[in-house]
């Protein structure tokens, strides 16, 4: 059986989750290939038996647009299996039905799926994260487990076991009044001048041309996991697209990806917000699928990652928050 894993990762979250799945099915099928979103060439995946793709939710807590393109220009892979696998905060529940949909028209049968927690690194979010801590490493055994399981369950499924294929998940629907009342609340945000969180960071973002130094650095231009930057032409191009995880401005050394006004205006609603994502892991944890490894009381509402790290860069590549 021939296996490929196809991930894209901002942080290394994700990245470490893919090669944990690796890791498994090597060990049941005695190879797989894996490969960057950047990397890959969907014009080779039919050579493949069994894929896998890995994709931290962003944009409206599903996958980014260049995963979701890549999917939609796939061809010849009909009848092929793949998993699906993410990283995510505490709305792990949107991204799964959206990529799954998506490789099911394309022709894949999809025959599982598999999330971990990990902390989310925008800056007006708490620091430490409610989810800190992950992946550990019983998520990344977990993880190995889980590609193993995956090897195992595509030879039983191509053998005539059907019955294996897991049904597609449906996203949560929000209640009618819910979605009536967060509309009526968005406008009157609006109307007061205020932008509401996430759509504001790449209304508010900043580029400051004279403190940037490309070429002699690129680094906003090749870590935008989404490929929005490019300072080769002029005008620049900024965050086209853009989905909002603010990483160029982490990982900028001159502070020329200027996000102080979005943080400005954003902080003071993330607050009022926070609710939702402290209450996102009480029923998983409840039904035993999440694992808290930070105290409620210490996580840090009052101490969001802008003003823990407030250096530039604030974001080393390969080592993480600069401290």
């Amino acid at each position: 059986m021939k296996c490929i894993i196809i991930y894209l990762s901002v942080t290394g979250s994700t990245e470490k989750i893919a090669k944990a799945i690796q890791v498994g099915i090597q060990q049941a099928a005695g190879h797989c290939d894996i490969a960057t979103l950047k990397e890959a060439s969907w014009r080779r995946l039919w050579e493949y038996d069994l894929m896998g793709f890995g994709c931290p939710p962003m944009e409206g807590h599903i996958e980014t647009p260049n995963f979701s393109a890549f999917i939609n220009n796939m061809r010849f892979i009909g009848g092929k299996h793949a998993f699906v696998f993410a990283t995510h905060g505490t709305h792990p529940e949107y991204i799964f039905p959206s990529m799954i949909t998506k490789l099911t028209n394309r022709g894949l049968t999809v025959i599982g799926m598999h999330d971990c927690y990990a902390p989310c690194y925008l800056s007006i979010f708490p620091w430490p994260y409610i989810t800190a801590g992950h992946p550990d490493e019983t998520d990344l055994n977990e993880a190995e487990a889980f590609g193993r399981e995956m090897v195992q369950r595509s030879q039983r499924i191509y053998t005539g076991e059907k019955d294996l294929v897991p049904p597609v998940p449906e996203a949560p629907r929000m209640d009618p009044e819910q979605e009536k009342a967060i509309a009526r609340q968005m406008e009157e945000e609006r109307k007061q001048g205020k932008l509401s969180y996430p759509a504001s960071f790449p209304v508010l973002r900043k580029f400051h041309k004279d403190l940037c130094t490309y070429p002699k650095c690129r680094l906003c231009m090749d870590h935008c996991p989404v490929d929005g930057i490019d300072l080769s032409v002029t005008p620049p191009v900024i965050g086209k697209p853009c989905v909002g995880c603010t990483f160029c401005a982490k990982i900028c050394p001159t502070g020329a990806m200027d996000e102080s006004a979005w943080v400005a205006a954003s902080a003071p609603q993330m607050a009022e917000r926070m609710q939702f994502y402290v209450k996102g892991v009480e029923k998983p944890e409840a039904e035993g699928k999440f694992r808290r490894l930070l105290p409620v009381e210490q996580i840090g509402v009052d101490t969001q990652v802008y003003k823990v790290f407030n250096k530039h860069p604030q974001w080393i590549i390969g080592k993480g928050f600069n401290k």
